[in-house]
């Protein structure tokens, strides 16, 4: 049994629950829906839309369907997130899309969440990303001041360590070197290759370095695509909603806005050379937004060691991958035509692209050893 069985056992009796807990009424009867899937990067994430009647009015309602295997750990974490009611109660203005309902079917589970649509269009401007990371550093702040770390089986831990013992196993088919191709150039124009491999020569000392900073519980997967969500609350304050918590947990200071800044420069909308303009700019913006959040929460910290858990996270999670991604498809002639079809934009310009993101990764791995002085 799979995602489209338990697609179509969906009926009346199905949709009848969520529905009355997204209008809040328990005489709520659903009486026709409809159902389309949404973007092709959530192949598993489905918008239902339809009508009910309830004291003898009929109202429409929709809702967003999360089908996950059982057998996927990340999967079972989110329905255990959202089913443990921790989500519902988030300190600060980052917020969990309301789920209305976690149900098993078969060997899937179905989570029932509110549709939120955002206020703001893409490309975000600077100011919404500093905002979003102003209120991780609320999530963050809080829970470094004293609100206690939640435990339980969907809770992550030590993910950094095992992001990087994912690299290590990938490590042997690595070229220690890189080939001499036109492409490659292009992809590492000017600095070699050889920082970042000296920076992941050092990874136990960074990850023993991290082992020593506060830990708080996060989201630890805000990249645009899971944290891109704006709405009002109840008082007219704009609040962030965050989406997908298959992988929150407890980490160091710093990490929860790594994936926030590297994925948002890996946008095909930006031009390839205002890269690396826009990525510095995007740090700045980032970084003091999130310490002005851990701040509004009563964290009196030095800045220096969110800093270097931020800088050091991002490098270790996504160094590698900054080199591994263009040599896996640069160098092959399939791939590239497979990556100019997707993207949109010639081969030399996606390199380009990377470049730029490469030499921002590198500049943060040197930024994370100067700072290795600061921690504890």
């Amino acid at each position: 049994m799979g995602i489209e069985t338990a697609l179509q056992a969906i009926d009346r009796e199905t949709l009848n629950p969520p529905v009355r807990k997204l209008i809040g009424s328990e005489t709520v009867t659903v009486t026709d829906w409809q159902v389309a899937p949404l973007p092709a990067e959530r192949r598993n994430v489905f918008r239902f839309t339809g009508h009910a009647r309830t004291a003898g009015k009929t109202v429409a309602w929709s809702l967003v369907l999360k089908v996950v295997r059982r057998e996927r750990t990340s999967g079972r974490r989110e329905a255990q997130a959202n089913a443990s009611g921790l989500l519902h109660d988030l300190p600060g203005r980052l917020v969990a899309a309301r789920c209305y309902g976690v149900e098993a079917h078969g060997d899937t589970l179905r989570i029932w969440q509110e549709e939120v649509v955002d206020e703001v269009d893409r490309p975000w401007p600077l100011d919404r990303y500093s905002l979003a990371a102003r209120h991780l550093g609320q999530l963050n702040g809080a829970y470094l001041v004293g609100r206690p770390l939640p435990t339980g089986p969907w809770v992550l831990r030590e993910w950094i360590r095992s992001e990087v013992a994912e690299e290590e196993a990938l490590d042997v088919a690595r070229p220690p070197r890189l080939p001499d191709h036109p492409l490659s150039c292009r992809a590492f124009p000017g600095r070699s290759v050889d920082d970042l491999l000296r920076f992941w020569a050092d990874r136990e000392l960074f990850l023993a370095a991290l082992d020593q900073l506060p830990k708080t519980f996060g989201h630890l997967d805000a990249a645009p695509s899971n944290v891109v969500f704006a709405r009002r609350g109840p008082s007219g304050e704009v609040q962030t909603v965050a989406i997908d918590w298959s992988h929150a947990g407890v980490a160091e200071i710093g990490h929860d806005i790594a994936p926030l800044v590297f994925f948002s420069f890996l946008d095909d909308r930006l031009d390839p050379a205002r890269v690396a303009e826009w990525a510095e700019k995007l740090d700045r913006h980032v970084f003091a937004g999130y310490v002005s959040g851990l701040q509004e929460a009563g964290w009196q910290g030095d800045p220096r060691t969110a800093r270097f858990g931020y800088t050091a996270s991002l490098a270790l999670r996504y160094g590698l991958s900054c080199l591994r991604r263009p040599l896996s498809y640069g160098l092959d002639e399939s791939g590239r035509a497979w990556v100019e079809q997707v993207r949109g934009r010639p081969i030399g310009d996606v390199l380009d692209h990377f470049a730029a993101v490469h030499r921002f990764v590198l500049d943060r791995a040197d930024e994370a050893r100067e700072l290795l002085a600061v921690v504890p």
